[in-house]
């Protein structure tokens, strides 16, 4: 398993090579992935690919901290609704109503009428 480099070393890196600082960043990802349980590693790459799509909105490097920061704390909002009210997860708010076509005054024009002039 790769080591992560020292904070200096990182630091180096996202001010001059920030496409190694992200190259870093995919391969040891991955690697921890791979390394995963079979049935672990869909989710976790889902988890990844989501991880990229904020990423991908970022502007500029504060920006993107700022969003990766909203989708920590969403995540663990959601960890701690799941371990002190589980039961709420399931629960569904959503109101189903039915279709209703609604009724015309007027008859609908016949799909056979021939509008052209002959």
């Amino acid at each position: 398993m790769q080591t992560l480099p020292s904070f200096d070393e990182l630091k180096a890196m996202a001010e001059n090579v920030p496409e190694e600082l992200e190259a870093l960043r995919i391969s040891m990802s991955e690697e921890v992935i791979t390394n995963a349980s079979e049935s672990m590693q869909p989710r976790l790459r889902a988890q990844m690919s989501h991880i990229n799509q904020v990423i991908a909105k970022g502007k500029n490097p504060n920006h993107t901290n700022i969003l990766l920061m909203a989708e920590l704390q969403q995540q663990l909002k959601r960890f701690a609704q799941a371990l002190n009210a589980p039961e709420s997860l399931t629960e569904h708010c959503a109101e189903i109503k039915p279709f209703v076509q609604p009724i015309s005054s007027k008859p609908m024009p016949s799909s056979n009428t021939d509008t052209t002039n002959s």
